[in-house]
């Protein structure tokens, strides 16, 4: 398994239906990643996490594991966890270091760089705007835990102004705000990035993509060239090395004439093709024109698209003035940016079940699955997809999902 992620959570605005608001985890590599955190989501992840140990999965989830919490925006079917989650993350003496990442109003970026950490917040900033709610959270956070009991937290913040990704990282503790030349890189070798969507406050998806894999190295060549095993590991951790070649001539006058020549090795010529890593895309809330979406029909395959379906055909005009999108929508953006999988979530309180939303999106997009709270899905190293439902407390892989 390359990547895999735990849908927790496939309702909007509230709690209905069986189903709660937004919260997922994705686990690539060693990493663990938390896309948005609504209410009562560190009671859904001990849940899961519970599930998987009774099953003997290979991988365990836990919020004192969590490496990221990638927050889409400030609504808070989809950031009210956060606060309770980080305290229980203190009580629990987590150790390892989270990053918490957040996309803010342009203004509030603006006014962050010019006044500093206790910058007034101009009127254009939503009271919601996640750097609001981040300044909730860091007065009740520090208030409970000293800073010598807390574990280290990173706080970054993404804008877009004038079509370009600005970046800053926020210390409250310091009361200092830095200006980054580049995103930050909090899940190693592996990418988590931000992709811009159209909604009634600024928000954004978040795609993880696993880090590319190095083709097989060429063992056979380097023992018929008597390569030592210091050799050996600089060409296959990527450096050119020298080669000394000898080789032993004979004439009538002379004999065992020794001829010497350096000879550069490359670790390239080593190696067989890489491979490109697998990538998921959670979108959060969304309208179905988001032109950041759109454009990573240029970008590198996207093996699984969870996209928000609120709404089914019926209720367009609702998709349109609220910002979010019908279940026929995320099948279009699907097919426009050629994602293989599509995953619908969010749906409003009016369905009770999922065969409109389902069977609206099937009409676009050949391979949809109606999400469930609680489903695994297990991205292949080789983009290959299993989806797995919890079935009387087990996961279950459904063999015909689409």
């Amino acid at each position: 398994m390359e990547l895999e992620a735990h849908l927790l959570g496939t309702s909007s605005a509230r709690p209905a239906n069986g189903r709660e608001v937004s919260g997922s985890i994705v686990i690539v590599g060693k990493y663990q990643i938390a896309i948005d955190a609504g209410e009562g989501f560190q009671t859904r992840l001990k849940k899961q996490a519970q599930v998987l140990k009774n099953a003997k999965w290979e991988t365990r989830i836990s919020h004192t594991r969590l490496d990221a919490i990638a927050l889409t925006h400030g609504h808070l079917d989809h950031c009210w966890g956060v606060l309770p989650m980080l305290l229980s993350m203190g009580l629990d003496c987590k150790k390892n270091p989270l990053s918490v990442l957040a996309p803010l109003h342009h203004d509030a970026y603006i006014a962050l760089v010019k006044d500093g950490m206790d910058a007034k917040m101009p009127d254009s900033v939503p009271t919601v705007d996640l750097i609001n709610q981040m300044r909730f959270w860091w007065a009740h956070l520090f208030n409970k835990i000293s800073p010598e009991d807390m574990f280290p937290i990173f706080w970054y913040t993404v804008s877009w102004i004038d079509g370009e990704e600005k970046w800053l990282q926020l210390d409250p503790q310091n009361g200092t705000v830095s200006q980054l030349s580049t995103p930050p890189k909090p899940i190693g070798p592996h990418s988590l990035t931000p992709h811009q969507t159209t909604h009634s406050v600024p928000s954004c998806g978040w795609r993880i993509t696993s880090a590319d894999h190095l083709g097989k190295f060429n063992a056979k060549r380097s023992a018929e060239l008597g390569l030592s095993h210091n050799q050996i590991s600089k060409l296959a951790n990527g450096e050119d090395i020298t080669y000394v070649a000898t080789s032993a001539t004979t004439s009538s006058a002379t004999t065992g004439v020794i001829s010497v020549a350096n000879e550069i090795l490359l670790a390239s010529d080593f190696r067989g093709p890489s491979t490109s890593g697998v990538s998921i895309l959670i979108t959060g809330d969304t309208g179905a024109d988001a032109p950041e979406l759109l454009a990573l029909a240029k970008a590198a395959p996207l093996n699984l698209l969870i996209h928000e379906s609120t709404y089914s055909d019926s209720y367009q005009t609702n998709a349109i003035n609220y910002l979010h999108s019908t279940s026929r929508d995320a099948a279009k953006v699907a097919t426009k940016i050629a994602a293989e999988n599509l995953v619908l979530t969010h749906y409003s309180s009016r369905f009770v079940k999922t065969e409109i939303p389902l069977t609206e999106a099937r009409e676009d997009h050949p391979r949809v699955h109606a999400g469930e709270d609680g489903d695994i899905f297990q991205i292949e190293r080789d983009g290959s997809l299993k989806i797995f439902r919890i079935s009387d407390g087990s996961p279950s892989q459904i063999f015909e999902p689409f």
